[in-house]
């Protein structure tokens, strides 16, 4: 099985860390590496090192590759443009295919942090397993919920299909978006839902297939692409043609579109680290304290309180629920209740022409 990292993404939430040119993906948030270099190691107790794809964009790619100098050099499958998830997984499903038609494919996120590594891989051996009993689905991995969390989408398990050991697949009923609180209580409650984690696994042929039928102006595409893959004018070809790809999310342009989808439930400590709330959570987890500070820091009398500092000394007293980032250039304070609103000041400094600071 082939497994992909996908690492194209900005991060915006993670502002001001999260830059245009240094993505949280390469920064080091939650140990002591980067979350790509997190998400490698993962992946390497499921699959052999060249097994292992990173999917990323040209402004990115320099650096990945100094944080990943495992990864053979032609498994970087560099997209010329930022697209969509749909098109990102149809340029390497169509690779690895050419690469090798019975090829299985794992797709993550480059920005989760996993506290059981071993379960994880666990359940992704058993994924591979059920692809290859049921090569004509798609599987997703979905995360059992521990809270009524509304920033994330959900899966509505149908029927069980399998079962081994601790491990079950189920048909998925429906992809749900995020919720309202009332709803997500709701989700809670039944026992019926997952939270939607964005980890999909699937045979690149069947993939492929799907794509044809659902999106066929991306499948001509990535046909045209193909045909040039290896060849000398494969780079220009690919960026000649790439933007007429559909730029639409995987779920959109192939998930929801499609019946024969299977979910396997997943619980190995899971977390998206998408803001700087859930940073927060996932720190204080780990560390055993409410207040978690990097860099030059002193404090008193701080509760819930994450501090981000540089080589300046940051002092903080008596602050509770905030987050401090502090970088050369920018200072945010921030309410740990209100981090999802960091999007309204990145649209704030484009809109003032101030796109330094992006």
């Amino acid at each position: 099985m082939y497994t992909v990292i996908m690492a194209g993404g900005q991060g915006t939430r993670l502002w001001p860390k999260s830059r245009v040119k240094t993505p949280k993906q390469l920064h080091a948030l939650v140990g002591e590496k980067s979350l790509v270099q997190e998400t490698f190691g993962r992946l390497s107790l499921i699959t052999e090192k060249d097994k292992i794809i990173i999917s990323t964009t040209p402004e990115y790619a320099a650096e990945m590759k100094k944080h990943l100098p495992e990864v053979p050099a032609n498994n970087f499958i560099i997209e010329p443009y930022p697209m969509n998830t749909a098109a990102a997984c149809g340029l390497v499903s169509k690779i690895l295919n050419l690469r090798d038609p019975e090829s299985i494919v794992a797709f993550f996120p480059s920005d989760h942090n996993i506290k059981n590594p071993a379960q994880f891989a666990e359940t992704l051996k058993y994924a591979e397993k059920i692809c290859n009993k049921h090569p004509e689905h798609i599987l997703t991995i979905g995360i059992q919920p521990t809270k009524a969390d509304t920033g994330l989408g959900y899966i509505h398990m149908g029927a069980e299909i399998d079962h081994s050991g601790n491990f079950i697949a189920r048909k998925v009923q429906r992809f749900v978006e995020k919720p309202d609180q009332v709803t997500a209580d709701q989700y809670l409650a039944s026992g019926e839902y997952l939270w939607n984690a964005g980890m999909f696994v699937w045979k690149t042929k069947y993939l492929l297939q799907l794509m044809k039928k659902d999106l066929p102006k991306s499948s001509a595409v990535f046909d045209l692409i193909g045909a040039r893959y290896g060849k000398n004018d494969y780079s220009k070809v690919l960026k000649k043609h790439f933007k007429e790809a559909d730029n639409i999310s995987i779920d959109y342009g192939i998930m929801e579109k499609n019946k024969d989808i299977l979910v396997i439930p997943g619980d190995f400590g899971w977390s998206d680290i998408g803001s700087w709330g859930t940073l927060l959570d996932v720190v204080c987890d780990l560390n055993g304290s409410d207040v978690v500070c990097r860099g030059n820091h002193i404090g008193v009398g701080n509760s819930n309180v994450l501090v981000m500092a540089g080589d300046k000394l940051v002092a903080t007293v008596g602050l509770s629920n905030i987050i401090v980032v502090d970088t050369p250039d920018v200072l945010l304070i921030c309410n740990g209740k209100e981090d999802q609103k960091i999007k309204e000041i990145l649209t704030k400094l484009k809109d003032e022409n101030k796109v330094e600071y992006l």
